[in-house]
């Protein structure tokens, strides 16, 4: 059992046993463990070689080798009679030993030359290296393969682990389709999988639960559902309107925050989808619980008190197939559930062979390796070997280990040894600064080791921050005894240390002023707090300016640190978020002040990252037209969209890059991946090209380091396209090892950016903390997958389906959450040595379509620190606290601490620019601009020629410019697929010509493949079912109504058409003047058009060109929503809306481009024989029964120009002449 805690006395504590020492910030970790550490040279004569160090990071590992290297020659330094550092510690140290007669002088210096001349075999090691070098030595007591090559990262053995079972298991068998589906939905793969394995893995001693009813036989429900479902379509296409007026009728036996009439007819409108497709299993068909309304057991459960609910034959009907649904999808859950854990099971064994067979070994094979060699005494002589070899441990950061790591020092260190003693082993950590639980850190296994140490010390005295500042902290994480939220984690009051600090001088501002914690409360407007997106404006504004005032006043020599000037380098804000920080430096920006940002996030997840994917790929693949255009038009290429499409309509300079592409091909295989990296980049000049960026050193280090880890994976991934592949793959999955963690760009005197992870055991001399006020969290929901801690706080993965909503669950995982987001909050505060702004308040958060209140921001985990005492925090969830009590209760804090903090008013004026030394205004004129810039040559379209636009990239045009008007209501008795309640907007257009596209018009078993693949390129807002059933009862009245030259389109076959037939027009000095006055001329209702003189050509894309009856057409689909009825889609509606978007002129554009085409393609062209005009169907209204008075077919457009018309326009847009007719 545990002895109480007390305050480690570093120079007489017992150097036996498992201790645990409970720092806080800024109390001396390292000073201590180089203090035990000298102890254990000197008092158990052991050698650098015999006392084991360990720590979480290569970075950290550098520098507690350095401290402890430097303290070892500081101490022979004294004992040498040189001068010594000023520190007190060693001549204490001596004193100490020599009072206990542990060993005299002669033998400490002895020792410690020893020590220092064997140092660089000093068992300092990360946890990694440490269990590595353990299983080398001792292979065959982990039953282990002699030579196991390491390699960093083991995902595509893990993919072809799982992607052998579900070929064997999914893919292989004969299974039924609705499960395919279900998998489908569940957007399930080989890919995701493996993430599921990887994510079981990492935490192999996490209790794994799965429901216990997965190995049931499924019950053959299909039949019955199939039967249910015809049931309630026969009913439905029968009584509809007599079920639908039973239930309106009875509205009033019905609870009325459950049923109207506008929740009623939805529900109608999803049994109208449901039942009009032919699946009962359709997707998204329950989603927000419509077609429960009509179910006869939902109408009796919300029922009004001693009344009858409305009855119905379908209200049954509906309640059978419902439930059955509901058991089907449950079944096929179950189903899903069950391979998903053979998966785990079979391809987790799987990858351990495969990687024993190949002699392979990942960093995290490393640590389960040496526990699973040490567990349940199987070997009981290897943790005794272990121990012999290294007889006494120190643990750095003890609080980010996991549950693995613990578990092999303990068994290693924490059972009697030789001399009947357990230990020496120090675990050295500080639970309110575990934060790292994204890496699997698991705070839970700190405790539980807390309560098995035998001893337990504290380091109370703070050698960081300023007495002020530390008194500051103080009170404010005092002000709540359990702020911390987990048992076990509390914050104890520390006191100022020795160590001296630099002085700082503020003679800025009085004297009075001078707190050295600036407390920042949001403002209010008009007596109410501010929205909280202007909040975040408001703090990152106050942030750069006071920034921009300590800066000038630095330079004026009024504020200095150690004498010196403050400069940007002695200030820091700490964020939560690239985004964030982002803000932040734009503000900063704004005011000329530089800055750097120091982040943990992963390279692989930069922009840079992804445009050097698409460079590799065009490497790769030159002659793949679309690779090198995508290529060419990343930020590292730089090529602006006119030199693209210069380029690719120009075949002998697309052919040069090609050339070009297909050299540094070469030069890969044959040099490797990084000559060729260099030489892209030189003949690019891609560095040059990044750095006239504002943000171009970040930019370049990102790439260059890319470029790094690019080169150290071609030893594992030699082949060009097995290293583009493994770039892919670190992109997906945004790796952020610590060797992928973005880089400094510059060591420049900057603004430090920093992410609070990265900031942990970093100090400045001045911290902003702009963004912790906010209370924001997502609202995504819970996971499919649900991890937690138990009661004894032992990890779990929880796969049953109903874990994400069990109340104790949730409220377990929200707390946990909750208590690592307060410990981020302790990091960043007690980063500052000399000063720290903290932004707090309250502010207006809406939540969906309700009014804005303060409530979010009353609840925030500041707020909590500040408000929250004597409640726990369930309690503190459910409290309506007043925004005014939280503004009491930081005014307590702050009169409490006096005068070290301070309570302002955010500041709301913008902060004045940096003062550029040497630079007066007078000096600094900018040029006046040219009256007009001549385009030059260039590449127009219709829409640059309707718009007035310079340059157009001319892509196909999908009304992508055609307004969206006003929604009016349409007819109740619109049924629910009707195309007119389809989506408007470019997606929309988009999708209606994917479909087109795709479908062959003679053959309608291929509709529903067209209509999926267009849904699924153009996605529309509220699920495709209904809309693909929309898709399909267009396409069926389009293609069969009767059009123009009695063309029916569905007897079209594919090749008798063409689809986005592009073309390329040569502009010779076209101009709106002379084009207007043709289109008058010729009497076409085009508006004035004002559009730069085109020298250049004229680029497009025809939707559709297809030939009946000898005779050559244009055809463009247009999704307009002209209106709700049949007479919306009459011709004069359609012809106005021909004019509004110019249409009159694009189908002119569009036959010249036909006529050239076919002059050309068409062996004895002629024009009135061969051309048939151009055609514009606005398809919401074409349908085979809507014809006017004369028989014409309404939502059509049709035109034909004359010969000479064609001639015409085609000299003027090209300056020469005409075909012949």
């Amino acid at each position: 059992m545990s002895r109480a805690p007390r305050a480690l006395d570093v120079f007489g504590c017992d150097l036996d046993g498992v201790n645990l020492i409970e720092a806080s910030a800024g109390t001396g970790k390292t000073w201590n463990i180089c203090g035990l550490y000298l102890r254990l040279l000197l008092e158990r004569a052991l050698e650098a070689q015999q006392i084991l160090v360990v720590t979480f990071t290569n970075a950290a590992t550098a520098e507690l080798r350095e401290r402890i290297r430097a303290r070892i020659a500081e101490a022979l330094d004294f004992l040498r009679g040189r001068a010594g550092s000023g520190d007190p510690f060693v001549p204490r140290l001596v004193e100490a030993l020599e009072a206990t007669g542990a060993c005299t002088r002669g033998e400490m210096e002895k020792r410690l030359e020893a020590a220092l001349g064997t140092f660089d075999e000093a068992a300092i090691y990360t946890i990694h290296a440490f269990c590595q070098r353990a299983l080398a030595d001792t292979p065959l007591a982990a039953g282990l393969p002699y030579g196991l090559e390491l390699i960093e990262d083991d995902a595509d053995l893990r993919h072809e682990a799982v992607a052998d079972f579900w070929r064997r298991e999914v893919a292989g068998t004969q299974g039924d389709g609705d499960l395919a589906a279900w998998l489908g939905e569940a957007k399930d793969s080989p890919e995701t999988w493996a993430k599921v394995l990887k994510r079981v893995q990492a935490k192999p001693l996490s209790r794994v639960i799965w429901p216990d009813d997965l190995d049931l036989p499924p019950e053959p429900l299909r039949p019955e559902l199939d039967a249910a479902f015809a049931t309630a379509r026969e009913i439905w296409q029968r009584d509809r309107s007599e079920a639908m007026a039973t239930l309106v009728a009875g509205l009033s036996s019905l609870k009325g925050n459950s049923y109207d009439e506008s929740r009623v007819a939805r529900s109608a409108a999803a049994w109208d989808a449901w039942l009009a497709g032919g699946n009962p299993l359709l997707s998204g068909i329950d989603r927000k619980g419509k077609t429960e309304l009509l179910t006869a057991g939902n109408l009796d459960d919300k029922k009004k008190s001693k009344m009858t609910p409305p009855h119905h034959a379908f209200f049954d009907a509906a309640q059978r197939l419902v439930a059955l649904r509901r058991s089907m999808l449950e079944q096929l859950a179950r189903q899903r559930l069950r391979l998903l854990r053979d998966m785990a099971q079979q391809a987790g064994g799987e990858l351990r062979r495969k990687k024993r067979d190949r002699r392979v070994v990942a960093f995290d094979d490393i640590l389960y390796n040496a526990w699973d060699a040490l567990r349940n005494g199987a070997r009981p002589w290897l943790a005794g070997a272990l121990r012999k070899r290294y007889p006494a441990a120190l643990i750095d950061e003890f609080q980010d280990t996991d549950p693995l790591q613990c578990a092999i020092f303990l068994a290693i260190y924490d059972s009697p040894g030789e001399t009947g003693a357990r230990g020496p082993l120090f675990l050295v950590g500080d639970p309110k600064q575990a934060i790292y639980s994204f890496r699997n850190a698991d705070l839970h296994t700190y405790l539980q080791a807390k309560a098995r140490a035998q001893d337990q010390h504290t380091l109370a005295a703070n050698q960081r921050s300023v007495d002020g500042l530390i008194r500051a902290c103080n009170a404010l994480f005092g002000a709540n005894p359990g702020g911390f939220i987990l048992q076990g984690v509390a914050y104890h009051a520390v006191t100022l240390g020795e160590k001296p600090r630099l002085a700082f001088a503020d003679e800025s501002e009085r004297r009075n002023l001078d707190a050295p914690l600036r407390l920042w409360r949001l403002p209010q407007a008009g007596g109410d707090y501010i929205p909280r997106e202007r909040a975040q404006e408001l703090a990152v504004q106050a942030t750069a300016g006071e920034i921009s005032r300590l800066l000038n006043e630095g330079a004026a020599g009024r504020i200095r640190i150690g004498g010196e000037a403050l400069s940007a380098k002695d200030i820091a804000v700490l964020v939560r978020s690239h985004r964030q920080g982002s803000w932040v430096k734009q503000a900063l920006a704004l005011l000329g002040i530089g800055s750097v940002e120091l982040s943990q996030q992963s390279v692989f997840a930069s922009h840079e990252a992804g445009d050097l994917g698409q460079v590799l790929a065009a490497i790769l693949e030159p002659a793949r037209e679309a690779r090198l255009l995508a290529a060419l038009a990343t930020e590292l290429m730089g090529a602006a969209a006119g030199e693209i499409e210069a380029i690719a309509r120009d075949d002998a300079a697309l052919a040069a890059w090609t050339a070009r592409f297909d050299e540094l091909r070469k030069v890969w295989l044959a040099r490797g991946f990084g000559f060729m990296l260099r030489r892209w980049m030189d003949e690019a000049g891609v560095s040059r090209r990044l750095l006239a960026h504002a943000d171009g050193e970040r930019r370049l280090t990102n790439l260059l380091h890319l470029g790094e880890l690019l080169h150290r994976a071609c030893i594992a991934h030699p082949a060009p396209d097995a290293l583009a592949r493994w770039l892919a793959t670190q992109r997906a999955e945004a790796a952020a090892g610590e060797e992928a963690q973005v880089r400094l760009e510059s060591d420049r005197n900057l603004v430090q950016v920093v992410t609070i992870h990265k900031a942990k055991g970093l100090e400045y001399g001045i911290v902003f903390c702009p963004f912790l006020w906010d209370g924001y969290r997502s609202s995504r929901g819970e996971p499919d997958v649900v991890e937690y801690h138990d009661e004894d706080g032992n990890g779990v993965i929880d796969f049953c389906p109903d874990a994400k909503d069990d109340k104790e669950i949730k409220q377990r995982r929200r707390e946990e959450q909750a208590a690592e987001d307060v410990r981020l909050a302790y990091v960043a505060l007690t980063r500052a040595v000399h000063r720290c702004y903290l932004v707090a308040g309250c502010y207006l958060y809406a939540h969906g379509n309700g009014d804005p209140t303060p409530k979010q921001s009353t609840k925030s985990l500041l707020n909590w620190l500040a408000a929250g005492g004597g409640l726990s925090y369930a309690d503190w969830q459910k409290q309506e606290m007043a925004a005014q009590d939280i503004e009491q209760a930081w005014q307590r804090i702050a009169d409490a601490a006096k005068p070290h903090i301070r309570l302002a008013d955010l500041p709301l004026e913008r902060g004045a620019a940096l003062a550029l030394p040497g630079a007066s205004p007078e000096s600094l004129a900018a040029r006046p601009a040219p009256k007009h810039i001549d385009p030059g040559w260039r590449i127009g379209s219709f829409t640059a020629l309707a718009h007035g636009a310079e340059q157009e990239s001319a892509a196909s045009d999908h009304d992508a410019r055609a307004a969206i008007p006003a929604a009016s209501a349409p007819a109740e008795e619109l049924p629910a697929h009707d195309i007119l309640r389809f989506p408007r907007g470019p997606s929309a257009g988009d999708c209606v010509h994917a479909a087109f596209e795709h479908a062959d018009f003679t053959d309608s078993a291929t509709w529903d493949d067209a209509i999926g693949r267009a849904l699924a390129q153009h996605p529309q807002r509220g699920g495709s079912a209904l809309h693909a059933q929309m898709l399909r009862a267009m396409m069926q009245d389009v293609l069969g109504a009767e059009l123009p030259d009695g063309i029916v389109l569905g007897t079209l076959p594919r090749n008798r058409r063409l689809n986005e037939l592009g073309f390329h027009l040569p502009a010779a000095g076209l101009d709106p003047q002379r084009l207007n006055a043709w289109l008058r001329a010729h009497g076409y209702p085009v508006r004035r058009l004002a559009f730069e003189t085109l020298q250049g050509y004229l680029k497009g894309y025809i939707d559709f060109v297809f030939e009946h009856a000898g005779r050559w057409y244009v055809l463009d689909w247009k999704s307009n929503h002209l209106g709700w009825a049949r007479e919306d889609y009459a011709s004069e509606r359609v012809t106005a809306a021909m004019t509004e978007h110019d249409y009159h002129l694009q189908s002119l554009l569009y036959s010249v481009a036909l006529h050239r085409y076919l002059g050309r393609r068409l062996p004895g062209y002629d024009c009135d024989r061969h051309f048939g005009g151009a055609a514009y169907l606005f398809v919401r209204g074409v349908r085979p029964d809507w014809r006017d008075g004369e028989g014409n077919a309404l939502g059509v457009w049709f035109h034909r120009p004359t010969m000479d018309a064609l001639a015409a326009l085609d000299r003027l847009i090209g300056g020469r002449e005409a075909l012949a007719a």
